[in-house]
This record gives C-alpha cells, sequence and structure tokens, in this order.
C-alpha cells in the first residue's frame, strides 16, 4: 500500500511552514504543480488525512491518495472534509481501507456494515463534485478526462497514476509510480510515524481515581475535586500536545521533512 498527498504550495514554503506547525514528519518531494508529500510507511490513513487537512489550511487546497495493487483511494480536500474517489472491486476497496486504517476485528466489521458508502461512487453528483474539487486546486485540469477515469470505477489497477496524469498532473502520477517501485523508501523508512505517544491518556482514569479518594478520606468538599480534575485534565492535554510537538518542531527541519528530488537519479537524496 502506498500514500501520497499533493497539494498546489511549492517545497520551500511548505516545508517551511510545515516545521512551525508541526504537520508532519513527510517527505517532501518538488513537482512543477506544487508539491507531492509522502508519509511515512507505518502512517494511518486518520492521520494523513489529519495531515492533509492541515496542508491544506497551509496552501489551499491537498489531495490524499491511498492506493494498492487492486484499489485506490483519493480524498480532495477544499475544506475540512475529503470528497473521495474510489476505484476497485467493493471487496478490494474494503481491504484497502481496512489496511489504510490499521483497523482490528471491530473495525473491519464497521467497514463491512457501511460498506454502502461504496456505492456513492456511481452517483454523477458525487463524481461531479470531486471533479470540482479538482479543478478548485488545479484550474486547468482536464475535466472530461478525469470525469471518465472516475467513472472507470472498478478498475482499481494504476488508477492514481492514471487519474494525476487525466488531470494534467504529469509530475504527481510520476512520483506515484516512482514511490510505486520503491524509489524514495530509503528516505522514508527513517521517518517516524505522525503519531505522538499516548501514555498521559492512560494516567487520567487512575489520578482522578486517587483524587476522589483523597478528597473523601480528607473531606474535602466536592468543587475541590472537580477542580483538581480539570486541573489534572488540562495538565495532560498540555504534556500530549508537548509530545506530539516532539515529532515534528523541535527537530532539525531537513530531518523531519526532507526534500527529495525522487523524479531525478536513482536514489532519492536530500
Amino acid at each position: 500500500m502506498r500514500m501520497l498527498i499533493w497539494t498546489p504550495l511549492n517545497a520551500a514554503e511548505l516545508q517551511k511552514a510545515m516545521h512551525s506547525g508541526n504537520v508532519g514528519p513527510a517527505a517532501l518531494v518538488p513537482v512543477q504543480s506544487g508539491t507531492v508529500l509522502l508519509p511515512p510507511p507505518a502512517t494511518k490513513l486518520n492521520e494523513a488525512a489529519y495531515m492533509t487537512n492541515r496542508v491544506r489550511k497551509i496552501g489551499g487546497g491537498a489531495a490524499l491518495a491511498v492506493w494498492n495493487d487492486d484499489a485506490a483511494l483519493l480524498y480532495m480536500f477544499t475544506t475540512s472534509l475529503g470528497r473521495a474517489s474510489m476505484w476497485g472491486s467493493r471487496e478490494a476497496v474494503l481491504r484497502l481501507s481496512g489496511e489504510a486504517k490499521q483497523s482490528g476485528p471491530v473495525g473491519r466489521a464497521f467497514d463491512r456494515m457501511t460498506a454502502g458508502m461504496v456505492d456513492l461512487r456511481e452517483k454523477e453528483k458525487w463524481q461531479l463534485d470531486a471533479i470540482d474539487k479538482l479543478t478548485a486546486l488545479h484550474p486547468s485540469a482536464s475535466r472530461k478526462g478525469t470525469l471518465e477515469r472516475i467513472r472507470d470505477f472498478e478498475n482499481g489497477r494504476a488508477a492514481i497514476p492514471d487519474f494525476f496524469r487525466a488531470a494534467g498532473l504529469l509530475e504527481v502520477a510520476q512520483v506515484a509510480e516512482l514511490t510505486e517501485q520503491g524509489r524514495a523508501d530509503a528516505v522514508l523508512t527513517t521517518l517516524e510515524p505522525p503519531r505522538a505517544q499516548l501514555w498521559p491518556l492512560a494516567l487520567i482514569f487512575p489520578l482522578m481515581v486517587l483524587t476522589a479518594l483523597v478528597t473523601v478520606l480528607l473531606n474535602i468538599p466536592a468543587v475541590v475535586y472537580y477542580l483538581i480534575g480539570a486541573l489534572l485534565l488540562a495538565l495532560l492535554v498540555g504534556l500530549l500536545v508537548t509530545l506530539r510537538r516532539r515529532l515534528v518542531q523541535t527537530k532539525p527541519i531537513n530531518v523531519v521533512l526532507p526534500v527529495i528530488p525522487v523524479t531525478q537519479g536513482a536514489v532519492p537524496t536530500d
């Protein structure tokens, strides 16, 4: 499975804005139409979508592509909610979704229950809305060619490169094909997944119980308990934010957000 994010913003501006805004880690690939971001291999779909939405706020729009040999998902973010296009059989799409989300049994069961969402790709309004979002991101995109590829939704093979090529984003299509070949893997495997440590969340319940016991034993008014609880929650949230910032903001910019020319040479370098 592969993931990429495309945005019209150029790589230099994007790298600086992402580092100061603590967005990433990811590898940045400059292309003529903007920048392609390659998330680390262990990135979950929700983490990639969060990163895409943050990139949208920086650059005015972004697209997230997730695909394998049999299926593909493409989310256009011009607002905080992305519009999805899907290619491949229903089973192939569900397998890709589960793999991208890294779902357990419950998550896969939920996907099965909501599998009717896949049928939305057959509706003309859904297809036209996706094209409208594409042209908002890339005004010179071919509406006819991309609409034809969207409507060929049973064909999941090479859907992402085909779609970007039809849109006139030839370098984005090339980056998609080169990442399939593993061209950027040497850099991507050095990047951490974009998730902070969540161990502070495990402290909330025992600390609240301990606080409750202390207030009862010392006959402290209930209002004090709630105030202490609110303070503890605020401290733990602050700790989570601090840990999250350590992923990008406190590290060298070229280490967590390397710029790599995967369209040139045999091996990408920063």
